[in-house]
């Protein structure tokens, strides 16, 4: 699989893409993997030594796991999703499009199912970052659902609680 750094111009489209979140800066190198996955990577190697380490050694998971740019195939828009760990590292600047869940919710979202809301609960479209009421901090990223009804889980499967027998 080949690594794509991606240039000030590309960086650049990324933040914007990811600006209804509040996002406005990323300080470290972003990296492309594959066609869809980007990763971040904030260690001492340069741009030059990266791409010849992947030479010698064609690595795919340098760096943090970081977001997803993609097309939906049902409108052909470009949609950009930010992971759970992107959320958490840039937890200062996200200040938009956020939706808050209750214990009860967070219950639910944990075992990886999709909410509902009531009608007009919410005015938010697209993706989000979803957060807990009771401890603040960023539980994952969502997406609502066109009538704004829905709100899709996009928690790994390896992060969801496990029932107890």
């Amino acid at each position: 699989m080949k690594i794509t750094i991606l240039d000030k111009a590309k960086k650049k489209k990324f933040i914007e893409a990811v600006s209804y979140l509040g996002v406005e800066k990323i300080s470290q190198m972003l990296i492309k993997t594959g066609n869809e996955r980007l990763r971040v990577f904030s260690g001492s190697l340069s741009n030059e030594e990266l791409m010849a380490l992947w030479r010698l050694f064609p690595i795919e998971g340098v760096g943090l796991y970081f977001g997803k740019e993609m097309v939906y195939k049902k409108t052909g828009e470009k949609e950009t999703r930010l992971s759970l760990d992107a959320l958490h590292v840039l937890k200062k600047q996200i200040k938009g499009n956020i939706i808050e869940l209750d214990e009860k919710q967070e219950g639910e979202w944990f075992k990886g199912g999709n909410l509902e809301f009531d009608e007009g609960e919410t005015n938010k479209r697209g993706f989000v970052a979803v957060k807990s009421k009771k401890s603040g901090d960023f539980i994952g990223t969502g997406k609502i659902s066109n009538k704004g009804e829905t709100l899709l889980n996009f928690l790994p499967k390896e992060r969801w609680r496990k029932e107890k027998l």
